[in-house]
């Protein structure tokens, strides 16, 4: 279920789902987040989703789903 998240409560989610990655290195938490505020429309979100998914970066190696959230990110800017 998406809920509706205010642009503030997307950046939020979003800076913390990196700030895990970058200082925490607990990704499976972070991916989840950044699933959620990609889905729920923010583009920088699902950005870094589709780069996560391109490079393989402490997640599997996934071209589709770079794909689509890179189209995603398109689609929301």
């Amino acid at each position: 279920m998406i809920q509706q998240f205010s642009h503030h409560d997307l950046e939020h989610v979003y800076a913390n789902a990196v700030n895990t990655i970058q200082c925490e290195m607990i990704f499976v938490d972070a991916v989840q987040q950044l699933e959620e505020a990609a889905r729920a429309g923010h583009g920088k979100a699902a950005m870094f989703l589709a780069e996560l998914y391109f490079q393989g970066f402490r997640v599997e190696r996934d071209s589709m789903k770079a794909q689509y959230w890179q189209k995603m990110a398109t689609m929301q800017a």
